[in-house]
């Protein structure tokens, strides 16, 4: 079973990039990850308006979610899990989805509907607005949580 990570744009803020590094090292000790990032905006298309650029966002989002396993899509209407519903969650997708888990999240301009009814499950980590590359951030960090508790190891409460 594998974790798909699936995000539009790059960690291109070191300190980010860093954290979510060090997160996914920290996951591949349970689970294979793989992270699929796609780019943020096609060249020459800087004059495009934020709509557009949603939905070709969303297009390449939909196009490199493979056809099988569960996908996740991570959205701020989505339902919301403590973290110990989330490991919880987490566990029997892993053992009732042998094709991989595909996590969604969308770029600084958000998801196109089409993404969402892509979704298996639409997950919110905040009702708040996340600057994209924190929501990775706290993503990943609640899937290790969710490994550690999954194999009741110590980690900070």
């Amino acid at each position: 079973m594998k974790l798909r990570l699936i995000w539009i744009g790059s960690n291109s803020d070191a300190e980010f990039g860093a954290a979510i590094d060090r997160y996914i090292s920290r996951i591949k000790h349970f689970f294979p990850v793989e992270l699929v990032e796609l780019p943020a905006r096609e060249r020459g298309r800087q004059s495009q308006t934020d709509v557009a650029m949603m939905r070709g966002q969303s297009a390449r989002l939909l196009a490199a979610i493979p056809e099988r396993g569960h996908t996740v899509v991570l959205d701020e209407r989505g339902q919301l899990f403590d973290s110990v519903k989330f490991a919880r969650w987490l566990e029997r997708l892993t053992i009732d989805s042998p094709h991989g888990i595909h996590f969604v999240l969308g770029g600084d301009v958000g998801l196109d509907d089409s993404v969402r009814q892509r979704a298996d499950k639409i997950v919110s980590l905040s009702p708040m607005t996340l600057p994209h590359q924190l929501a990775r951030v706290v993503l990943l960090e609640q899937i290790y949580r969710a490994c550690t508790l999954m194999r009741n190891i110590a980690y900070h409460k």
